[in-house]
């Protein structure tokens, strides 16, 4: 024998060679059921402004009236968020607390039902968000565009010209290598955007500017780390045609409030590599939001806390608050109308703040089992100051609370070449860290307690069986928790019950539940058309409500509380034609039926400071508002590339084109009937709303200066092609959008003093 050495040298090679990976067109050990668009999709998608826009042409989501996303019969806020794996979750309100810009996505993941033990705080889905890495030469993009309409004229029932609208936008982007960390493998990436929109409404105009970045460098062969940061800025106007005592601004538009909003994130995520078998992941992040809600001529006064809020000891006005307004004026009480110098007397101003620490060992101990174990901890810093002049006594709160929070699972996948198992747990920590009264109506007999802390342990279980390697079966159950909205936790516990309506929090909520099971098929139909089925029911209990829980002095005192239920049960069906050659597309269909005894948190107390006839809450199910039984979205896709070339009618037709058409389908949303005074007449959600049909169109031509490296891509966005006038709401009494059953013909005389002409 002979030893000898081989010496290690780079050798240069006189061309790039890129390497591309295929997504497996069916995914053998996803048991969950999850659909995903990518970067390239989403720069043709007619309309995708946000990510609320992209996700909402999957099969099981609904946009209901008031334009909230609703995931497979899921409430409004029962969806979680993360960017890049953080949270961006408003933990006031459970909707997502930061924009993030299309522009920046790699792509998006919508997990509808079956997720693993690894996510939680959410009844109804996972919206991840990944953003792009930064590319080893350098790229960049800037794009621009302006929005027109045919705006339709309500007093002649025709359309005018075309007219431009004031809606615009600006976005960039720029990636490439860090030069003087090259040794390190470092790469950047940086978007940008900013968005103008002028309402066709008074009083309704919005801006926003957001900025991202992302930084990853190799300090080692084992160890990689990415730095994340977001920030967005926007600030916009809120037209309300009458307030909550009814007074209308019609006259007064600057009287309406104006709102501001900044949030940003900035986090560090690390992965080191043990072994071939090991891996840790390891990230701290730290996420911000602040919204002011105010009167636009007072919004940088602040409005000094009560008693004596306008007016000093000698009772004399101390400049707080604006003159014409520290006490309500006659105008605002007598006439229906406000005048010049009346506001709308409200001020908010909210703060979240948290730092989480997370970490995620995952290890392939043997052929069959694949053990991953994580946890996280998140501390909370919240600030609410919220101040109501609505009344002749103003009514309000202002407090801060640090919450704590923490999680942990466990999951197993087991594999065998005839199935696969995805066994997890999960385990939720929450403590409201806050004493209160137990009882709100009887402060002076009894003593505050602490808030005890809850917990959750979520069981998680998916069976997939590959019966080819061009199908599989797939099988889900699981508990899946949420914790409750901190607003619904902490408002009004040491409120002034003698003014206003109040609804008080509770500390003491416990987290909302749904047992869900699924069934599910994934077939290739042929070799491009990919066919994804699942049949799913969810039961689902403790939904916080809101319940009367007493009288203060003449006043119903209403709480949150643990009382609503529903359940949902139903089909999606996604048929997708892969993007190979020219053609692509995607048809969704989703089945669905939504039941439960209330659709909102807050219906209860609507009900009770409206004194309807429904103080009585249901004890039984019925279609929630969000119940669209059957919805449809049709996108087709139309490329062609920049070395082809077409004849027309003698003419030659250049390349470097596409058409996108996206169709969507929604039946009637339902509503309850009532007579002309406000009063039930049948069951509650007994009625429907017309079905909604549109389609959005997108063209686009690209024009190259330089081969592959530089050129003009030139769009045109067409919004409702066909000019459908969707109904999105009726007057309950005659189920008509125009028709309010009040307007009186020529020649009437219904009270008796003469006839109207």
């Amino acid at each position: 024998p002979v030893d000898f050495e081989l010496d290690q040298v780079d050798i240069p090679l006189d061309r790039r060679v890129k390497v591309v990976a295929e997504r497996k067109p069916i995914q053998k050990d996803l048991t969950a059921t999850r659909s995903t668009i990518t970067s390239d999709q989403i720069s043709f998608i007619p309309n995708a402004l946000s990510v609320q826009s992209i996700i909402s042409n999957m099969a099981g989501t609904v946009i209901d009236d008031r334009d909230n996303l609703h995931i497979r019969g899921g409430r409004t806020g029962t969806v979680s968020y993360f960017y890049d794996g953080f949270s961006v979750q408003d933990p006031f309100f459970g909707t997502v607390g930061m924009r993030i810009v299309p522009e920046a996505l790699e792509e998006i993941n919508l997990t509808s039902g079956g997720f693993p033990a690894e996510y939680g705080e959410a009844l109804s889905g996972i919206v991840n968000a990944v953003t792009k890495e930064g590319t080893r030469s350098y790229h960049g993009k800037l794009g621009f565009y302006e929005g027109a309409t045919y705006p339709y004229n309500v007093y002649e029932g025709n359309w005018r010209d075309l007219t431009r609208t004031g809606i615009n936008g600006l976005n960039y982007n720029l990636s490439g290598p860090i030069p003087w960390l090259t040794g390190f493998k470092s790469t950047f990436f940086l978007a940008g955007e900013y968005i103008r929109n002028n309402s066709y409404l008074p009083h309704d105009d919005q801006k926003q500017y957001s900025q991202m970045g992302k930084l990853s460098l190799q300090p080692s062969p084992s160890l990689r780390l990415t730095l994340i940061g977001n920030y967005n800025r926007s600030k916009g106007e809120s037209y309300r045609h009458r307030d909550v005592n009814n007074r209308s601004y019609d006259f007064n538009q600057d009287g309406l409030p104006i709102y501001k909003k900044i949030s940003y994130l900035y986090g560090l995520k690390g992965s080191y590599q043990h072994s071939q078998k090991t891996i840790l992941d390891f990230s701290y992040n730290h996420f911000y939001t602040e919204t002011k809600f105010a009167p636009k001529h007072l919004f940088d006064t602040y409005w000094d806390q009560w008693p004596g809020y306008s007016e000093d000891a000698n009772g004399v006005y101390n400049g707080t608050i604006h003159e014409d307004n520290y006490q309500i004026s006659l105008d605002y009480f007598w006439t229906g109308f406000t005048a010049a110098n009346d506001f709308d007397p409200r001020y908010q101003k909210s703060t979240t703040d948290y730092d989480a620490i997370s970490m995620t060992l995952t290890s392939q101990i043997n052929k069959h089992n694949q053990l991953r174990f994580g946890s996280e901890y998140r501390l909370y810093d919240l600030f609410w100051d919220q101040k109501l002049f609505y009344n002749l006594e103003p009514y309000g709160e202002k407090y801060s609370q640090s919450p704590v929070y923490a999680m942990a699972y466990f999951q197993d996948k087991i594999e065998f070449e005839d199935f696969i198992i995805n066994a997890g747990l999960r385990y939720d920590y929450l403590n409201s860290e806050v004493s209160y009264w137990p009882d709100v109506l009887d402060t002076i007999n009894s003593s505050k307690v602490k808030a005890s802390a809850k917990t959750q342990i979520s069981p998680r279980l998916g069976i997939s069986h590959p019966i080819s390697d061009r199908s599989m079966i797939r099988f889900n159950y699981g508990y899946f928790f949420q914790i409750p909205n901190f607003a619904n936790m902490y408002t009004n516990l040491e409120a002034n019950l003698n003014s206003g309506l109040p609804l008080v929090g509770n500390p003491d909520l416990k987290a909302e539940k749904t047992i869900a099971y699924e069934l599910g098929l994934n077939h290739m139909l042929t070799d491009g058309i990919r066919l994804a089925a699942t049949v799913y029911y969810k039961d689902i209990k403790n939904l916080i409500s809101t319940r009367e829980i007493g009288l203060y002095g003449d006043s119903p005192i209403t709480q949150f509380v643990n009382e609503d239920y529903g359940s949902v049960k139903g089909i999606d069906v996604t048929i997708e034609k892969v993007a190979r050659g020219n053609f692509s597309g995607t048809l969704a269909y989703s089945y669905m039926i939504a039941k439960g005894n209330l659709s909102d948190p807050r219906e209860g107390y609507y009900n009770y400071i409206a004194n309807t006839t429904d103080t009585v809450m249901p004890v039984q199910e019925f279609p929630l508002a969000f119940d669209q039984r059957h919805t449809a979205t049709l996108n087709i896709s139309y490329r062609v590339p920049p070395d082809w070339e077409g004849n027309l009618f003698g003419m030659t037709i250049p390349g470097a084109w596409g058409i996108d058409l996206i169709g969507r389908y929604g039946s009637g949303l339902p509503y309850t009937v009532t007579n002309e005074l406000g009063e039930r007449e049948g069951g509650l959600n007994e009625a429907r709303l017309p079905a909604k049909y549109s389609v959005d169109m997108r063209f686009n031509k690209d024009v190259y200066i330089n081969k592959n490296s530089l050129f003009f891509s030139f769009f045109v966005e067409i919004e409702n092609l066909f000019n459908r006038k969707n109904v999105i709401d009726v007057y309950s009494n005659t189920g008509r959008p125009d028709d309010d059953d009040r307007r009186q013909p020529d020649g009437a005389d219904p009270d008796g003093d003469g006839p109207y002409t």
